[in-house]
């Protein structure tokens, strides 16, 4: 089932019932999407020693030796999530991916 508008500002209770649904269904699978991006970083190390599985791998870890809480520790394994894609902004990229699940 789809929408009934071609334009935002013409749609129903009903599409923006459909559309938040899927947004919810798609919300559904974000962590395996997260998971196979943090593959990619793997394959992409620009220009380091180590790739940049690595590096988030690494910043997880000591996050988590000096009892950093969750939220810490997943904001340092994701920090550098939106390299491949955002290179430029790739800061801004992961703390709005993050921004929901965590605190401020």
């Amino acid at each position: 089932m789809n929408v009934s508008f071609t334009q935002m500002q013409d749609g129903s209770a009903a599409d923006y019932d459909l559309i938040d649904a899927n947004d919810f269904e798609t919300a559904k699978h974000l962590p395996d999407r997260i998971l196979a991006h943090l593959r990619l970083m793997a394959v992409d190390d620009g220009a380091y020693q180590i790739d940049r599985l690595q590096h988030v791998l690494q910043s997880a870890t000591r996050a988590e030796r000096d009892g950093a809480d969750d939220d810490w520790v997943v904001a340092a394994l994701l920090h550098d999530l939106g390299d491949v894609l955002a290179p430029f902004s790739h800061g801004e990229y992961a703390a709005e991916i993050l921004k929901p699940f965590v605190r401020a």
